[in-house]
């Protein structure tokens, strides 16, 4: 049976005296207590659901860690997945804010990691918290490898390929990766020195305030793939968030070495353009992976 209801949330966490504390909400039309998490809206996607949900409840902004074990339950004879991610406040705030209707969440509590799983109304959401309660997996780094969007055809382009830009629809995937990508800790951005790749960051990095460095070992054809692996190796190496953007074959090569150096099977096909691969990494060991096309 396929889902037909989808959803996203997350369960937010803070360092506490004795431990995380995470962050249940009391909803009084269901008399409940649970984690952060709603529908999906017509479209959107499940890290931009997952950051609104998680606000609108909360009143506090996530920021999104590796991917959590769904939950799968039946809603009115239809059967619902909600998608979750360790998240951490952006912010010190901790009480309900301004943006939380109070008919749908009246409360919200910080709760010891060890009494999480008395205080949760639904046997459900047992697993998700399992699934978080794995302690070296809850602070992680994420390496992002983005294709760049969609470009103008050559056809169409009669000057330096590297110099092609985006069409239309790249443009738009690259307003909505700004979005996505601001779901992750902000870190380093870096590109190939294509036009193409260096615009599928640019909304993204002028929103985060973040410098992209535009590097010609990423760039087919302008340096030997030693040079690339050994950056690769200094970013990873580095310990920090990372976004890096390539053309389909490089970037393809790089997800291949990555995966070989945190010792895991390559975990996608080749990457489509505008898409993007995620590794949430702990201490330079591979914990989690998401595609996102």
């Amino acid at each position: 049976m396929q889902p037909e209801i989808f959803a996203a949330g997350a369960v937010l966490w803070r360092p506490g005296e004795d431990g995380p504390e995470l962050a249940l909400i009391h909803r009084p039309k269901y008399g409940d207590w649970t984690f952060p998490k709603g529908k999906l809206k017509r479209g959107e996607h499940l890290l931009a659901a997952a950051q609104r949900e998680v606000f609108e409840e909360t009143g506090i902004r996530p920021v999104l860690g590796r991917p959590l074990a769904p939950s799968f339950y039946d809603k009115e004879g239809k059967l619902k997945r909600v998608d979750y991610w360790c998240a951490t406040p952006a912010s010190d705030d901790d009480a309900v804010g301004e943006a939380v209707d109070p008919r749908e969440v009246d409360d919200l509590e910080w709760v010891p990691l060890a009494d999480v799983s008395d205080r949760l109304t639904y046997e459900r959401d047992q697993p998700v918290l399992e699934d978080f309660s794995r302690e070296e997996a809850r602070e992680t780094v994420p390496l992002v490898f983005i294709r760049h969007a969609v470009a103008m055809s050559k056809a169409d382009w009669f000057d330096q390929d590297e110099l092609r830009p985006l069409n239309q629809r790249g443009r738009e995937r690259a307003q909505q990766l700004e979005v996505l990508l601001a779901a992750y800790p902000t870190g380093r951005a870096f590109s190939a020195t294509s036009a193409r790749c260096l615009e599928t960051l640019l909304p993204y990095c002028a929103a985060e305030g973040v410098a992209v460095a535009g590097l010609p070992e990423f760039t087919p054809g302008t340096a030997k793939p030693a040079d690339a692996t050994a950056r690769l190796d200094a970013i990873i190496a580095s310990g920090e968030p990372a976004v890096i953007c390539g053309h389909g074959e490089g970037i393809d090569e790089l997800v291949a070495y990555a995966s070989g150096k945190l010792g895991t099977p390559v975990p996608a096909g080749p990457l489509e353009k505008g898409s993007f691969l995620v590794f949430h990494t702990f201490e330079g060991r591979l914990v989690a992976t998401e595609l996102h096309d």
